[in-house]
């Protein structure tokens, strides 16, 4: 099958992927270039936390986020020709002892939502949370969530780049989108009109007009390089304003995130944001003080108002949105839930409460205008 694909974030790049490794025929249509940091997938830190999540997230997307760490990320990361950090060592849930209603919250949050969920993880005291990690002394007690994980977005976006050139599709990079329509994409730098067995839209923010009530949320981080910090796994530290996180990466870096702003802002991070998260990485291990900020990162992560992603279908044409905060840790079940749908039909697909019918007019794809998608 001849598909074509707009937009080279997290979800266009595993549908690529996934659909090639299927033997289809892939065209990518990317409005950047394969490398450029100015898109949301770039930003994203590579969490893959689905009951750390629950606290604010739909039961939906724990059983997306589980299934994807059980099986298809093990499969993704196998197939793929180059190295990947990847990691699981679980994540550590904390909290400053003035915010400690914050983490009894949370806490009873992913109880409600998962009831079997202390099976998957423990309340740690103080001497316990030292042995995970010697250098985190001050917090009373903690939760561990041993069966998490974390992965280097930048590293896999550009390991799904490698494997997509070896296999030769067509990957129109610096190429702008002007619509999408049932077995058509239309670009407008340069003006052209490709036709497809079927059409998949991942556009994120880029496509409002398939998705009407769709949003961008921005969110903010901070790179650390700091050789006098040795955690060695995801550390959540509850806040009242965010839950924020520290992951590790190599080479003595950290990612420090969480921010969550309702707002299609593309500025700078914020100097309130960047106060809070530098408190909150120096409250969780005081050798941040001497840290190097590497550099801040900021984008809009597109989300619907209930916070699920949806696939839209018609004949010729899909279109996966609204990811939202959790893009690394559902796009592998998302794709594997398209390529599902291409060979088997709607009928068998894992997930049909993911599935909307599009009611497309005819004629309807010659107002669609709207470039910007990432």
């Amino acid at each position: 099958m001849k598909i074509g694909i707009a937009g080279a974030g997290i979800m266009g790049r595993l549908l690529s992927f996934t659909l090639a490794q299927a033997g289809h025929e892939i065209s990518l249509f990317d409005q950047t270039d394969a490398s450029s940091e100015k898109t949301c997938s770039m930003t994203a830190a590579g969490l893959l936390a689905p009951l750390t999540e629950l606290d604010k997230a739909d039961v939906l997307i724990y059983a997306l986020g589980r299934d994807a760490l059980q099986t298809h990320w093990p499969v993704l990361l196998s197939q793929l020709n180059s190295a990947v950090f990847f990691q699981k060592k679980g994540t550590l849930v904390v909290a400053h002892r003035h915010d400690y209603a914050e983490l009894q919250h949370f806490i009873r949050q992913v109880q409600q939502k998962i009831p079997v969920a202390s099976r998957h993880y423990q309340l740690l005291s103080q001497a316990e949370i030292a042995q995970l990690e010697p250098e985190m002394t001050k917090f009373q007690d903690g939760y561990y969530f041993p069966d998490e994980a974390h992965v280097h977005s930048q590293q896999l976006l550009m390991a799904l780049e490698k494997n997509l050139r070896e296999k030769k599709i067509n990957w129109h990079m610096n190429t702008c989108v002007e619509y999408v329509a049932p077995h058509v994409i239309k670009t407008k730098q340069p003006p052209e009109m490709f036709s497809f067995d079927y059409v998949i839209d991942c556009r994120g923010t880029g496509a409002k007009k398939l998705f009407q009530h769709l949003q961008g949320v921005r969110g903010e981080l901070i790179y650390l390089h700091a050789p006098d910090v040795h955690i060695t796994r995801p550390i959540r530290l509850m806040h009242p304003r965010h839950h924020i996180y520290l992951l590790p990466r190599a080479d003595d870096v950290y990612v420090v995130g969480a921010s969550e702003i309702y707002s299609e802002d593309m500025q700078a991070i914020s100097v309130r944001t960047t106060l809070e998260l530098l408190t909150a990485a120096h409250y969780v291990h005081p050798g941040f003080a001497e840290a190097t900020m590497i550099k801040t990162m900021t984008h809009c992560r597109p989300t619907l108002p209930h916070h699920l992603p949806v696939i839209k279908y018609i004949d010729g044409l899909l279109a996966v949105n609204g990811l939202y905060r959790h893009g690394f840790l559902i796009a592998p079940t998302l794709a594997a839930e398209v390529s599902h749908y291409l060979t088997q039909g709607i009928a068998t697909v894992c997930y049909p409460q993911l599935w909307e019918q599009y009611q497309w007019e005819q004629g309807q794809y010659e107002q669609y205008d709207n470039t910007n998608y990432a």
